[in-house]
């Protein structure tokens, strides 16, 4: 995990990770530590870096040395022991290139370990792995496909450790695939009962709680689940910035909201989860802001809307200009009053004209088909 939170912070720019030597040192020692030389491979020719030939010609012999031993290892277990050792054997081979960052040679391994496995919390652990590993590498692929293949085990008998794990497990592939919905549902479900340690502390896992319910739950299910939770009481204080945050939108504390959005998008953008949609992310954030406010009043001044978010009116102005030309907000701009005028769309209306919509579309499909059956 060190290492490639380390790869990830070297691909940012200077303002958010200045000690980029620092972190390239991290890196290596991390390398060093599991001995990765294929991983050393990739990321050198990935993200430009020059190969030291004695550290490549070190962890080689290590490599070669380690996975001699480990062959041995099976081979005395096909000949001398039982079934229960020949698994444990080829797990430790898979294992090794797991460690080592062999990706597609650990999958291989892992498939053949699974074959051998017979116990069903066992296949399930071995999947788990693979997911790892697919989140790991950020192949989506075979993240998605042993996520199913664990629901599967799952109905098959699973316990209740794995279920639950495994409702970690898709939420931050839910995170990753954008359905932020999806993940804060799953989230939320295993809130009180969180063991997916293998994967992140239990303080990230909060951190991402929060951030997905800001996004994706209405203020009820917020206050409830997520703001008088127990569980997220507990850690959320050691966590900078994030109680500030969670509790400022729903207290309609805009100025603290936009401080506090502010300080938190810079961890956002580090994040290796939460990176890619940091821009998609922020801006929903103060959309659902925006919408709040202009929800509680029919009209209301632009420099009154500026000094609530703590930004000046010509900011105010821009924003909601660009998010009402995308249709984000219902409310036009009287510019030359300076007000804000909401035009909150008509429930009814709209149902009334989707309605209308797909009724027309289902009496074309029925003309189709009467000329089709008439031929």
């Amino acid at each position: 995990s060190s290492g490639i939170n380390a790869e990830y912070g070297l691909t940012l720019n200077d303002e958010l990770v200045p000690n980029k030597e620092e972190v390239k040192k991290q890196l290596i020692d991390a390398i060093r530590k599991d001995k990765m030389l294929p991983y050393y491979k990739q990321i050198s020719e990935h993200m430009q870096l020059s190969m030291d030939p004695q550290f490549v010609q070190e962890l080689t012999a290590e490599n070669e040395k380690e996975l001699a031993a480990l062959d041995a290892k099976i081979k005395d277990a096909e000949e001398n022991l039982g079934e229960s050792e020949i698994r444990e054997a080829y797990l430790a081979k898979a294992d090794f290139f797991c460690r080592i960052g062999d990706k597609e040679t650990a999958v291989s391994a892992y498939r053949v370990t699974y074959e051998k496995t017979v116990a069903l919390g066992q296949r399930l652990d071995i999947v788990f792995t693979l997911i790892r590993l697919g989140l790991f590498f950020k192949d989506t692929d075979l993240v998605v496909r042993n996520i199913e293949k664990a629901k599967t085990l799952v109905e098959e008998g699973g316990d209740w450790d794995r279920r639950n794990r495994l409702k970690t497990y898709e939420a931050i592939h839910l995170l990753n695939i954008r359905d932020f919905k999806g993940s804060a549902d799953l989230l939320h479900d295993t809130l009180a009962t969180f063991s997916s340690y293998e994967l992140f502390s239990y303080n990230t896992f909060v951190k991402y709680l929060v951030f997905m319910a800001m996004v994706s739950f209405d203020r009820v299910k917020i206050k409830s689940g997520v703001i008088d939770s127990p569980e997220v009481l507990q850690v959320v204080h050691e966590i900078p910035g994030l109680s500030q945050y969670l509790n400022s939108l729903y207290n309609s504390d805009y100025a603290q909201f936009f401080q506090a959005l502010a300080a938190l998008s810079t961890d956002i953008k580090k994040d290796r989860f939460l990176a890619p949609h940091a821009r998609f992310y922020v801006r929903e954030m103060r959309i659902a802001a925006y919408s709040q406010l202009l929800e509680s009043y029919s009209s209301v001044r632009l420099e009154s809307m500026g000094k609530a978010f703590g930004v000046s009116t010509e900011f105010i102005d821009h924003e909601l200009a660009r998010f009402i030309a995308a249709n984000r907000l219902h409310c036009k701009i009287d510019k030359v009053g300076g007000i804000v005028e909401t035009t909150r769309p008509d429930a009814k209306n709209a149902q009334y004209q989707s309605t209308i919509k797909q009724g027309d579309l289902l009496l074309n499909r029925i003309q189709k088909l009467s000329r089709v059956i008439h031929l």
